[in-house]
């Protein structure tokens, strides 16, 4: 059984584009304790799924969007997510992060991080939302550079919702393709050609949004530590 941590919600999201569907599953208490942030979640999911033979554009590769403990509390520049999979570069673990508030919204909306296996027959996109997801169809997105489709898929969804998506390399499996955040803003996981794998798998964009609440396990020693750094960034 999972128990509750300062940190994290305790909930992945489980997708599986070939069939369709999504599903919660609970965070497993070791991946929470001895693996602790994003990239070492996505890690030890990587480790466990993919080998030597993986294809990295392959349905068989598997993608995440993860967060840490810290991501969304008041510990002073956390606001950043992990986007990881087999590297159609390097062959090997891939791994890329980025800030904004894409990494804030994704546990807000209930999950600490999404993992991403199979390839949808067709274009589409995720929308993830108060503890529910649905995978939907970007027939009219897939082609838009990520600036259009930011305002797009937020238009279809949620006007504060936080969207991590691809423009037409990443369509086209360009092997550096990195996944954009936030529209104009254009904060990317830019290494590993992370990208290519979404395109190899028909997913445009992922969108989160949520009201949950993020806890902490010592919020005073968090506040008392932002202190130490200084009053501009305790004020934050």
């Amino acid at each position: 059984m999972t128990r509750s941590l300062g940190g994290f919600t305790g909930k992945l999201l489980e997708v599986d584009l070939s069939e369709g569907t999504v599903r919660a599953v609970p965070q497993r208490n070791r991946d929470m304790t001895e693996f602790i942030g994003g990239s070492g979640i996505s890690a030890r999911i990587l480790f466990e799924e993919t080998g030597p033979d993986t294809d990295p554009l392959g349905p068989e590769n598997v993608l995440c969007f993860m967060t840490g403990p810290v991501t969304g509390t008041e510990v002073f520049s956390s606001g950043r997510h992990e986007v990881s999979a087999k590297s159609p570069q390097t062959g090997i673990f891939g791994e890329a992060s980025a800030g904004g508030y894409f990494g804030v919204a994704l546990k807000r909306s209930g999950f600490d991080g999404i993992v991403i296996r199979g390839r949808a027959p067709k274009p589409v996109y995720l929308w993830v939302h108060d503890d529910t997801a649905e995978i939907r169809s970007a027939s009219d997105i897939w082609g838009k550079d990520t600036f259009k489709t930011d305002e797009m898929v937020r238009a279809e969804t949620h006007p504060e919702a936080q969207v991590s998506c691809i423009g037409v390399a990443g369509e086209n499996m360009v092997p550096l393709a990195g996944v954009l955040s936030e529209g104009r803003r254009a904060r990317a996981a830019a290494r590993a050609g992370l990208g290519a794998v979404m395109g190899s798998k028909n997913l445009k964009a992922v969108a989160v949004w949520g009201k949950g609440a993020i806890t902490s396990h010592n919020p005073e020693g968090i506040r008392a530590l932002n202190m130490s750094l200084g009053p501009g960034i305790a004020a934050n």
